[in-house]
């Protein structure tokens, strides 16, 4: 077993936090999209977190679709 700190753990559980909130977020939209894609999507979003948020940086308001 890999020897993980605690500031280590500690980050990994505030990313799958996250992931979970964006599944959800995602699963109430009314996107369909499977429930296995859903979880590789959720956690790569919240894993890249930084990425993603410099990227809404940008956005200024919500975009009607």
């Amino acid at each position: 077993m890999a020897h993980v700190t605690k500031k280590e753990a500690d980050a990994y559980d505030r990313m799958m936090d996250a992931a979970y909130s964006i599944s959800d977020l995602l699963e109430t939209s009314g996107i369909d999209i499977d429930e296995n894609d859903l979880e590789v999507l959720s956690i790569y979003l919240a894993d890249n977190a930084p990425a993603v948020m410099q990227i809404l940086k940008k956005q200024t308001k919500r975009c009607v679709i």
